[in-house]
């Protein structure tokens, strides 16, 4: 929409505007200032319900944001599902470890191009009729992943699933954004909260359909499904590698101990309804799909041609440097790697560390990471409203902060063997990193420039390769030296994620007092557009 302002202010700046577009180009205005809530206009009703039932603007603008929270609640189904059924899917499929681990790696794969391609196509196309699309593709592939007994067959399913996982992360992110404008903070929070509910909330369906396993196997085998349930519940950030992560290190620890190549040996039996949770999940993307593709038919393909013009237009001129913009992404890009890597790294790797330095069991260190699970959920429903009252810069800091001196707390309890301070201080950090990721999308939009799709997508391929690289780093340090650089690890990448928040600080700073914010600009632009808009349709209309 900020390319729209620059336009329209060029037309008229340069008299290029016809008597007979006038009127349209006022209309079309006056629009956007409303969507941005740049006009107040005293005849609209203020009150949530009045204005949905009396301002059409406002209410495509909450329809849109249920569609996309239905979008992510429908990716956190399918993604939460993955978790709990794995040890079933390399049974039906016929592999062990080497082949879960490649299908594993393939949903990371095929995340990473859907995020790309999601940013690529996200000005190009409707972004509603490609969220539908990639909700079609993810009910398929999730319905059809169960019956894949070929493995090239679940290699396939698995990379779509990922594809459409990641194009709805970057195409989601970008366009709440885009549709709220600077009132957009509680809206984001909101979004990345149905995703931790929907993560939270799946493993409980597919317990049912789960078969038990046999009494004679080990207690490291009945750990393993177990530790996947608890684990795809605390999967904060928008990533499918954190469910490779935990496979690879749980597997790889059971297969340590000579227990995980038991799972034939042992009489690891197939759950035969296993595919019912499947279908489940399969018809809430369904009804996703349909949500989606009722609203294209309602509000966008009507305005087909209006939104190709718009696209067209190419921006006169920039509001920051270019070189200040590379700063400002990398800046952002660098805490969310920071924060992502942290988190799905600490939770690959919390019931292995509780196991070695206290002694627990595996049920014990699973039970920890769904703890924190339940405070990620909660922590990101506290943001919705804490956002209203602290900026998501000073949010972030904050956050930052209490993520560092958990791994303060963290290392004290390791000195003084506290498995009540363990209990305590890990939590902690589920609450500690549940809004950064959200407030980082928020503070670049606010500040620096527009959150497009691909900045979104520039966003996750970082985070992604954050996330695939942190626990082979972690893994051979562990294995390698000692326990404790699960503390030292993480808390030094924390205090680099201050010192990079801290520059970031510098550096929105420095933007305000030179440029302004990226909404004040955009509010000059559209005042300044209205007022000769009003001015040269008074001359048209004497």
């Amino acid at each position: 929409m900020f390319i729209i302002y620059r336009y329209i202010y060029f037309l008229v700046m340069s008299s290029i505007l016809s008597d007979s577009n006038m009127s349209l180009a006022f209309q079309s205005n006056h629009d956007i200032s409303r969507k941005h809530d740049v006009v107040d206009t005293p005849d609209v009703p203020t009150t949530f319900c009045s204005r949905i039932r009396h301002d059409p603007i406002y209410r495509k603008k909450i329809l849109n944001t249920m569609c996309l929270y239905g979008s992510f609640l429908g990716m956190s189904f399918a993604k939460g599902q993955i978790g709990p059924s794995f040890l079933d899917l390399q049974a039906i499929s016929g592999v062990g470890l080497k082949g879960g681990s490649g299908m594993l790696t393939t949903m990371y794969i095929g995340y990473m191009f859907g995020a790309l391609l999601g940013g690529f196509l996200y000005d190009k196309f409707k972004r509603s009729l490609l969220l539908a699309h990639s909700k079609f593709i993810l009910a398929c592939a999730t319905v059809v992943i169960p019956w894949c007994s070929i493995y090239w067959l679940m290699v396939v399913a698995f990379f779509f699933l990922g594809a459409t996982v990641g194009a709805t992360d970057a195409i989601c992110n970008a366009e709440i954004q885009f549709i709220w404008g600077k009132d957009g903070r509680r809206f984001m929070q909101c979004l990345h909260f149905m995703y931790s509910f929907g993560v939270a909330v799946t493993p409980l369906i597919a317990i049912i359909f789960l078969e038990q396993v046999p009494d004679s196997t080990s207690s490291d085998i009945q750990a393993i499904p177990d530790y996947e349930i608890n684990y795809t519940a605390i999967n904060s950030t928008n990533s499918l590698n954190t469910s490779e992560e935990l496979s690879l290190s749980t597997h790889g620890n059971a297969s340590r101990n000579g227990s995980f190549t038991s799972i034939k040996d042992n009489g690891f039996v197939r759950s035969p309804d296993i595919y019912k949770a499947f279908i489940i999940t399969g018809c809430v993307v369904m009804v996703v799909f349909v949500m989606q593709i009722m609203f294209f038919f309602r509000y966008d393909r009507k305005s087909k041609m209006k939104q190709k013009a718009s696209e067209s237009i190419t921006e006169t001129k920039s509001r920051l440097p270019l070189f200040t913009k590379v700063q400002a992404i990398l800046h952002m890009a660098g805490i969310l790697a920071l924060i992502c890597g942290i988190d799905d790294t600490l939770v690959s790797f919390l019931a292995t560390f509780c196991v070695k330095e206290f002694d627990w069991t595996k049920t014990q260190g699973s039970l920890l990471t769904s703890l924190t699970c339940f405070v990620v959920a909660v922590g990101r429903f506290i943001s919705i409203f804490l956002v209203g009252i602290i900026s998501p810069v000073n949010l972030v800091g904050l956050h930052a902060i209490l993520t560092m001196l958990v791994f303060v707390g963290t290392y004290i309890c390791v000195l003084y063997k506290s498995d009540l301070g363990l209990w305590i201080i890990m939590p902690i950090f589920g609450y500690a990193k549940a809004p950064i990721f959200a407030c980082i999308f928020t503070w670049t939009d606010e500040v620096f420039l527009t959150v497009t799709g691909r900045i979104s997508s520039m966003f996750f391929l970082v985070i992604t390769t954050s996330m695939a690289i942190n626990p082979l780093i972690l893994g051979f340090l562990m294995d390698n030296f000692s326990n404790l650089w699960f503390c030292y690890l993480f808390f030094g990448e924390s205090v680099l994620m201050i010192l990079l928040f801290c520059s970031a600080y510098l550096l929105t700073r420095r933007v305000k007092r030179l440029y302004g914010t990226n909404h004040d600009d955009e509010t000059i632009e559209v005042k300044t557009a209205e007022n000769l808009l009003d001015q040269n349709h008074d001359i048209v209309s004497q």
